[in-house]
């Protein structure tokens, strides 16, 4: 079982690091086409009218926190498998905060560079306040999360190492058709920060027994879960009866576990022994109405 929960915490790193990717590409095609839209309409719509906020530095730091904190905010819903609508409003979300994050930090950039800081230090100091704070805002819409500090750290430092690679790349003209190669590099590197950091904080873990969801390992990487049917939990039990909509809590008291019922009408039962609230020891079996978890340390 250990060797399964560290395949799933690889696996988990993976999927981060390629939602990095993804996010990065996503900035890079609102670039091009906010680019290409800017351009066409103050060529012929509004010849007069300077696009300012969609040009240089503003225009690409709004665009690229955009794609990045879209992604980041929808992550843990795409993880955990939450329902379509769900993801989409963290998306949303995420795409408001990401580009007001970034016109904030990329124009804190331009800034830099109107009292003379070079412009490497600037863009550089710009990608490093993009990672830490897009990371912030996620943290402000998952109040149980917990390991605050490290996370937004981890994400200051994606960031820093992210502009770094970027910043090298355009010193050598390597960084493919308008700078492709850079962001896919950059937001990889903020997420892949971000999942390191997270595992390293993740010790403790459930893994489904029964069921449809059989096989099915939850990593305990917050201080609080919710557990039930309905889509708003962090963790979804479907297809099971007498499972409430709001079932069980989980949460991290020092470096203990417990799980307490949430629900009049929804038992829980620890090694099958009815329980209003009780610590986890590894190897714990949890009974939520027909749904078995067993709890594990790794």
């Amino acid at each position: 079982m250990f060797f399964s929960l560290f395949i799933m915490k690889t696996i988990r790193l993976l999927h981060t690091s390629i939602l990095g990717l993804l996010g990065g590409v996503v900035g890079w095609t609102l670039l091009q086409s906010g680019f290409n839209i800017s351009v066409a309409l103050s060529t012929t719509v509004f010849p007069e009218y300077n696009f300012f906020l969609f040009n240089k530095i503003n225009y690409e730091g709004a665009l690229i926190g955009l794609g990045l904190g879209m992604i980041l905010q929808a992550r843990a819903s795409l993880l955990h498998h939450h329902d379509l609508m769900r993801i989409l409003f963290k998306m949303f979300i995420g795409a408001i905060s990401g580009t007001i994050i970034g016109l904030v930090c990329f124009g804190f950039g331009n800034f830099l560079q109107t009292v003379h800081i070079s412009p490497l230090v600037s863009r550089i100091t710009s990608w490093t306040l993009l990672g830490l704070s897009i990371t912030g805002a996620s943290q402000l819409f998952c109040s149980a999360s917990g390991f605050l500090g490290p996370r937004i750290l981890s994400g200051a430092a994606g960031g820093l190492i992210g502009g770094g690679i970027f910043e090298i790349l355009l010193q050598y003209q390597l960084t493919g058709p308008e700078h492709l190669v850079g962001l896919v590099l950059s937001g990889f590197c903020i997420f892949l920060i971000i999942g390191i950091t997270e595992n390293s904080v993740t010790s403790f873990a459930l893994r489904v027994l029964t069921g449809s969801q059989e096989g099915q390992i939850f990593l305990l990487d917050q201080n609080r879960f919710t557990l039930g049917y309905s889509s708003q939990n962090d963790f979804t039990l479907r297809g099971y009866a007498e499972v409430c909509e709001l079932h069980a809590h989980i949460f991290k008291k020092g470096n203990q576990i417990y799980i307490e019922s949430a629900d009049a009408g929804g038992d829980v039962l620890v090694n099958y022994r009815l329980v209003d609230q009780q610590s986890m020891k590894k190897g714990d079996v949890i009974k939520i109405g027909t749904a078995l978890l067993q709890y594990y340390e790794i």
